[in-house]
Order: structure tokens, then sequence, then C-alpha cells
């Protein structure tokens, strides 16, 4: 075991700084391919400043629920009784009844007289005349009568039920609303911090390549700075994501545009 290390370590003591510049220009490569493959495709479409964004107050968002298209057909079926009702309260309306007719035309009247008991003889007379006549009525059933406060308060039943089924679909909403809204808000607070660590290991990771090119670290060192790296790149680009994804459900929520369109 002593042996096999001490045959890597000159080993990479009589690596030359050119050799060294290429086996890190490999190293680059790859990683670059394994960023194109694996994180570029999932965060083209977010805008840069996507760390930075600040989210309007959550009255904003809990405010437009009742542009929500469930809460709109709740509210819709609310006022549909509630137009019943008004209907139902004045069906007593439908116990009067009014009728009316008017005709205008000519006439012809034929009259039989006689001046004896023998002699019969017809007159005709033509005329025009002007008929109308008005009326009005009232009639009631007993079982209408009787019901209908039975009705009216059966409607109100139901309009009462859906305005409960209304704000239980309000409270649901709001709470789906409140937990994105958090999700958004947790995702932004830990999203800097793993930016700065990054940014901690990028700058780590020049130092350390320069220090591999100039030999006073070998090639199990600078791996082993770049698996850091790499894991603190690879944790803040997938909380790029996640926060973007946030963000976008928390829009398709309340309709409430976040990300600025360029």
């Amino acid at each position: 075991m002593f042996l096999c290390c001490s045959i890597q370590v000159k080993a990479q003591q009589e690596m030359t700084r050119e050799e060294r510049i290429k086996v890190l220009q490999l190293l680059r490569d790859s990683d670059t391919e394994l960023e194109k493959s694996t994180l570029r495709q999932n965060i083209n479409d977010m805008p840069e400043n996507i760390n930075n964004l600040e989210l309007p107050p959550l009255s904003v968002f809990l405010d437009a629920v009742t542009e929500n298209a469930t809460v709109k057909r709740a509210q819709s079926q609310v006022d549909q009784v509630r137009n019943k009702y008004r209907i139902e309260k004045r069906s007593w309306w439908n116990y009067f009844r009014l009728n009316g007719n008017y005709s205008f035309g000519r006439f012809n009247t034929l009259n039989e007289s006689s001046e004896t008991l023998v002699d019969w003889y017809q007159s005709t007379s033509v005329g025009t005349r002007h008929t109308f006549n008005l009326g009005a009525s009232f009639s009631i059933g007993l079982g209408d009568l009787f019901n209908r406060p039975l009705k009216l308060k059966d409607y109100r039943y139901q309009i009462e039920q859906l305005q409960y089924t209304q704000d239980e679909v309000m409270e649901e909403r709001k709470l789906k609303i409140l937990e994105a809204y958090n999700n958004v808000t947790a995702q932004l607070a830990t999203i800097k911090a793993k930016a700065e660590n990054a940014a901690l290991y990028n700058a780590q990771m020049k130092i350390s390549e320069n220090n591999f090119i100039q030999g006073k670290i070998d090639i199990i060192s600078l791996s082993l700075e770049r698996a850091r790296r790499s894991s603190a790149v690879t944790s803040y680009a997938e909380s790029r994501v996640s926060l973007h994804n946030a963000i976008i459900l928390l829009e398709m929520l309340t309709n409430v545009k976040i990300i600025k369109e360029k």
C-alpha cells in the first residue's frame, strides 16, 4: 500500500506543467458537458435576476382568490338560487288574471218582418262596429297558499348552504396560496446562501487549479476540490429550478404575474 502511494506521488511530481494544463483542460471540458446535459436545459427560460426577486405582499395574492374559476362557479351557484328565490317571492302575482279583447269590422243583419199574418218580407242592414271588453279575475290554490312559506324557507336554506360551500372553496384556495407563497419565500431565503456558497467554491477552485499547475497539489486533491465545487453548483442550480417552479405554481393559483416577461 505504501509503495503504491509512493508511485502515485512520484508520478504526480514527474508531470510537467504542460501535462498538468492538459489534464486540467480535460477536467474542465468534462464539467462543461455535465452542466449542459443536466442543468442548463432546465434553467434556460429562467430570468437571470430570479435570485433577487421581490414578492408582492401576501394580501395581493389572497385578494386575487375571487378571480379563481372554482370560486366564481360557487358564487354563480349562489346567484342562481337567489334569482329563483326572488322569482318565488313574486309568484303571488300569478293569482291575478287580466283579460281583454278587441274587434273591428263590418257586419250584415238579416231581418224578417210582416205587417200582416201572411205577407212576410226580409230586410238587410249593413254597418261597421268596434267591440272590446276588459276583465280581471283572482284565483288562488289553497296548496300554493299554505306551501308558499315553506318554499321560500327552502330557498333560503339552499342559499345559506351554497354560501357555506363558497366560503369553504375560498378558504381551501387561500390555504393553497399561503402554502405556495411560503414555499417561494423559503426558496428565496435559501437560494441566496447557496449562490454565495457556489461563488465561494468557484473562487477556491481557481486557486486550486493554479496550485495544481504549479505542482503544489496533486490531482487527487484537485479532484476533491472539484467534487465540492460541483456539488455546490449543482445544489444552487437545483434551487433555481425549484424556485422557478414554485413561482409558476403561485402564479397559476392567483393569476398574479410575478416573473416579468422580457
